[in-house]
């Protein structure tokens, strides 16, 4: 357990920030379907993605790790015939984009992930990889991991998709263009968190089907809320350094959420300068940018009034249940929260009181809620490790800016 001791004052601040976690991942997919060596330089080093680059050096695919960069040695046709067993640990990720490489490749492909990735739902993608031929298997119960493939080809034809439950799904196969050729998918019902999957449009059309020797992934505006929300709460001005402008990420319309709580943004070469005075209650659909659900939720418990999280259902079979997660720990703030339905959140904001966190082995519950303790005395956060999943560096980056960190028995 950690405790947070806040910020004395408002501060001018900056961050350098990590790598995207999505851009990463995708990247090292994407590399090993390339005709030729690539180098992925400033990937995020993460839990999430050294999950996969397991998985791709367990089929034979070499991920060299060096100091600011992956290199990415053979692609999917060096995967020799055999038995392999591919463990995703807890990454979402890596476990929907394996499923779909896995069915261009030779063998017979067993996929499986610790207890909660395993109760996370990939029905949707297996229903859409089977259209395409594929004989995937389900070891345990039906719709989840772990899984068995034994197809080591796909056809490229028309697709239909339930779109409603995850956007990995969709991203997944839009991954093999390089291979398949360009898909036509229709959905059954709206594809969730679309921004996800136009930032796979877009980086698959950059990629192109020859590849791309180097390519250098960008900074995360997951991360960057984090302290955009700090700023705003605190009425500080924070720099948030190694951050495209044009960024497709779909994390990046937070910033924009932030706007109309009262925060100036302003973007500039590389980096965005977040300017805070104060927050105000909001409605706002959180659909395109369902990470940053969390961090919202934390922040409105400062806003006098009523605030409507809309399009959350997502959030539903994250890491945790992170919309009942969420209600518990505020609750402990003794904030009141309503879900009247799966797809939204009711926030009473006012006067939050410090309270000792559960983190659920969720990330996002840990740095959403660290947000607090940057205006707070007597935050504590329990397991603070589980971070390490995409953001190992994030206790460290809260201390550049003044917040102190200390550790704590229960």
């Amino acid at each position: 357990m950690i405790e947070l001791i806040p910020l004395p004052h408002s501060i001018h601040g900056a961050v350098e920030l990590p790598s995207s976690k999505s851009v990463t991942n995708r990247a090292l997919i994407l590399a090993a379907l390339s005709p030729q060596v690539v180098t992925i330089q400033n990937p995020l080093f993460s839990d999430d993605t050294q999950a996969l680059v397991s998985c791709l050096n367990s089929l034979g695919i070499k991920v060299e790790k060096n100091a600011s960069s992956f290199i990415v040695h053979g692609n999917y046709t060096h995967v020799k015939d055999g038995e392999y067993i591919l463990n995703a640990h807890l990454s979402g990720t890596t476990i929907r984009f394996l499923t779909a490489f896995c069915c261009i490749v030779p063998g017979i492909k067993t996929i499986l992930g610790e207890k909660r990735l395993n109760e996370r739902p990939i029905k949707g993608l297996v229903d859409a990889l089977r259209q395409l031929g594929a004989k995937i298997e389900y070891l345990g119960e039906e719709g989840f991991p772990p899984i068995k493939i034994s197809t080591s080809q796909l056809e490229n034809k028309t697709l239909q998709m339930d779109g409603s439950i995850s956007s990995q799904f969709v991203t997944a196969i839009m991954l093999l263009q390089p291979v398949l050729g360009a898909m036509t998918i229709t959905f059954t019902t709206p594809p969730i968190s679309k921004s996800y999957i136009e930032l796979t449009k877009h980086l698959v059309k950059k990629w192109g089907t020859k590849g791309s020797d180097i390519y250098k992934v960008e900074g995360d505006y997951s991360a960057a809320g984090y302290f955009a929300a700090i700023a705003s709460l605190t009425n500080s001005t924070i720099t948030l350094k190694n951050l495209k402008s044009d960024s497709q990420q779909g994390d990046r319309l937070f910033l924009d959420i932030l706007k109309k709580m009262g925060t100036e943004v302003t973007y500039n070469d590389g980096e965005v300068t977040i300017c805070g005075h104060g927050v105000k209650p909001v409605e706002v659909n959180m659909e395109q940018c369902p990470d940053q659900a969390q961090t919202l939720a934390v922040l409105t418990a400062f806003a006098n009034g009523k605030s409507v999280l809309s399009g959350v259902r997502s959030l539903r079979v994250k890491e945790t249940e992170r919309v009942k997660a969420v209600q518990a720990e505020l609750e402990k703030m003794n904030i009141k929260t309503e879900s009247p339905n799966a797809d939204t959140l009711i926030i009473y904001g006012g006067s939050p009181k410090p309270a000792t966190i559960e983190t659920y082995g969720d990330h996002r519950m840990a740095m959403s809620f660290a947000i607090g303790g940057s205006k707070l005395k007597g935050m504590k956060i329990n397991n603070p490790e589980v971070v390490t999943k995409t953001f190992p560096e994030f206790w460290e980056k809260l201390q550049t800016i003044g917040i102190e960190i200390v550790s704590s028995r229960t």
